[in-house]
């Protein structure tokens, strides 16, 4: 009985193998069948969309044109749509010049918005999280009353995807993120810091208050802004937190000491070195190259006869050099480990 069993088990296994074997081939040969295909909607669409772009503005002779093209080519196909979609999103993005009102009456005419609009009520995570890509890749501002339902939904992906599309589709929108309640991935930073050098924003008016926020994303975010605005009201306030309890917070800190030149920070740093990790004191020693007087010499010169992380030490010697590039023509000559250092620093391919 247990044999006659085992064998309808595996009967059933191999021919389930079998079928997915046969449906992976299947479906690797109509795509074969279909790349030609592709490749001359891709070329159309290429030179189509080009030609619209560098053409006079004259809505009614696009309109016309644009219903044209969608007769000579698969439109109706969701992968014909989306090679529009991609490529009007690569044209606004790579050529110089205004094109925003070209590129949205195109997305418009083609019908497009309302694809993207299809994804932003889809149940899927990532398909909502690609519509909204659409609005901020085409800075189509007319879509984000349907980003907005998103900045209270309990996903944090998608939470966190609404905020930065809102901000991307209105910079004066960056002062949102003073009340964001959650924690941002590293991602998101950079993409706030990315909309605010493309899109060159003016400094927050309440900047002061993010770091003063009980989210300790905001707060990080906050002290990076003022490190890219070289915004220095508020100093103290910087400094103050390098008592705080988050790694990442600190470590924003001494960068933005560095960035900002905050010299009287110095013997506050020294003391904070051995409270921190390796990241941390790495940092330390990046700053105090910059800031760093006869003092911070000294103490970069103690670390190197102590027995420490190497990472740490090779940094050390890189700091001693950038403060003082005659520092070690006459000291550690007997010392092979650091003299190895000096000329890597010096060299850096040794």
């Amino acid at each position: 009985m247990e044999h006659y069993f085992i064998s309808i088990i595996l009967s059933v296994l191999i021919l389930f193998f079998l079928t997915l074997i046969s449906i992976l081939i299947l479906n690797r040969f109509l795509y074969h069948l279909a790349v030609p295909k592709i490749n001359i909607v891709k070329t159309k669409a290429d030179d189509f969309l080009t030609s619209l772009v560098f053409s006079s503005y004259d809505e009614a002779e696009l309109a016309t044109k644009i219903n044209d093209f969608k007769k000579e080519i698969p439109f109706k196909k969701k992968w014909c749509k989306k090679i529009i979609l991609n490529r009007i999103i690569f044209l606004k993005r790579n050529l110089k010049g205004d094109i925003t009102n070209t590129s949205h009456f195109i997305y418009e005419q083609f019908d497009l918005f309302n694809h993207t609009r299809s994804l932003l009520k889809s149940k899927k995570k990532y398909l909502i999280c690609l519509g909204m890509y659409h609005l901020e890749a085409l800075e189509y501002n007319k879509g984000k009353n349907y980003v907005i339902p998103f900045l209270n939904h309990k996903n944090r992906t998608l939470n966190s995807s609404a905020y930065l599309t809102l901000i991307s589709l209105e910079p004066d929108n960056l002062n949102l993120l003073l009340d964001y309640p959650k924690s941002i991935f590293l991602a998101g930073e950079i993409n706030v810091m990315n909309i605010v050098h493309q899109k060159k924003l003016p400094i927050p008016i309440k900047l002061k208050d993010w770091i003063q926020s009980k989210n300790p994303s905001i707060v990080k975010l906050g002290i990076k802004l003022m490190a890219y605005y070289n915004y220095t009201n508020e100093t103290q306030a910087i400094v103050n937190h390098l008592k705080s309890v988050d790694e990442k917070i600190r470590h924003e800190v001494i960068v933005a000491v560095r960035q900002l030149f905050i010299l009287d920070t110095e013997k506050i740093l020294i003391e904070q070195f051995d409270k921190e990790d390796k990241k941390n004191k790495i940092e330390i020693l990046n700053t105090l190259a910059s800031i760093g007087s006869e003092e911070s010499e000294q103490f970069i010169a103690g670390l190197l006869t102590k027995s420490i992380d190497s990472d740490i030490k090779l940094k050390a010697v890189y700091s001693l050099s950038k403060m003082n590039s005659a520092y070690f023509e006459n000291k550690f000559i007997e010392n092979p480990e650091i003299i190895k250092m000096i000329k890597h620093v010096k060299i850096p391919s040794i």
